[in-house]
């Protein structure tokens, strides 16, 4: 009877043994690297990050401590910096070749190219609930809207867009960068310059300070939000978690996460109970980068 209820007891333990634990770090193949964004493609465990220096868009799995390269890049997209992924496409921002990128996932095909005229930097994208895309120029100040009906199939050319709001008179100033849907909507938006949070109306366009209480932004860049609770990386060093109001005009910082692993972090993305989060190396660029390049992944609050 023992041994029949040690056997019972082994086989339960067995069963409700955790599965192998994920790394802690993900490797980007290369030595010229600085990446910049990273998002997860939803219902998958599949996430992307994107290389500031070629505008090469890397592919990953939870699982395994390895990415691989799924987007090279090339002449035509040379750079890239935010990213975000839909259940079946990737937009990229293309830096300062001011170009915005859409790519089926499947075909890694190039759906759509959008240019957003001279002399900006643009930084970080996202999708709103309606499918809507939204991309930051933190050089210029602005925020540009790419429709849904832009994802529905191949266009050849570059199509022109002009900016959905202005941020150059408002607490952000010019240099707009992190952004996340709040709802169906508003937008929130973070300042890499003034470390100022503000709440963009999608209809009406108006823009309102969100008051910040518990601690700073400064140096605002990536964000991930999950229900009430914000993630924004600042202070090249942290992510810090805030808790927001129903009206998203109120937060609070609620944490601050921080790991050795870090290195000059940029961004963040919620994977299940973790936080992914891009390790730039921006502040050894033209020096001896740590290599390899990789994405921490810490667990999440």
């Amino acid at each position: 009877m023992r041994h029949a209820l040690l056997l019972a007891l082994l086989a339960a333990l067995v069963i409700a043994a955790p599965a192998t634990a994920l790394p802690s770090e993900y490797i980007l193949p290369g030595e010229d690297v600085f990446p910049e964004g990273v998002t997860v493609r939803p219902g998958t465990d599949q996430f992307f990050v994107t290389s500031t220096s070629s505008g090469t868009v890397f592919r990953g799995t939870f699982g395994k401590s390895r990415t691989k390269v799924f987007l090279p890049g090339g002449e035509d997209r040379p750079l890239a910096n935010g990213i975000t992924a839909t259940r079946d496409h990737l937009i990229v921002a293309g830096s300062l070749s001011n170009r915005v990128y859409i790519y089926d996932i499947d075909t890694r095909r190039l759906i759509r190219r959008y240019s957003t005229g001279e002399g900006g930097l643009i930084n970080d994208v996202t999708v709103a609930p309606n499918g809507d895309a939204y991309a930051t120029d933190s050089s210029r100040g602005l925020l540009f809207r790419l429709p849904a009906s832009s994802f529905e199939r191949r266009r050849p050319g570059t199509k022109a867009l002009l900016p959905f709001v202005r941020f150059e008179t408002t607490p952000l100033e010019l240099y707009s960068n992190g952004l996340v849907p709040a709802g169906r909507r508003y937008m929130l938006v973070v300042s890499t310059s003034t470390g100022a949070l503000v709440r963009v109306d999608l209809k009406t366009r108006q823009i309102r300070a969100v008051q910040v209480t518990g601690g700073e932004l400064p140096v605002g860049d990536g964000m991930a939000r999950d229900g009430r609770t914000l993630y924004v990386v600042n202070s090249i060093s942290r992510v810090s978690q805030l808790k927001l109001s129903a009206n998203w005009l109120k937060a609070r910082v609620v944490r601050q996460i921080t790991s050795p692993r870090f290195r000059f972090p940029t961004t963040v993305a919620i994977a299940g109970g973790r936080l992914l989060v891009v390790n730039s190396q921006f502040s050894q660029r033209g020096r001896s980068p740590v290599l390899p390049f990789t994405v921490s992944a810490v667990r999440r609050p």
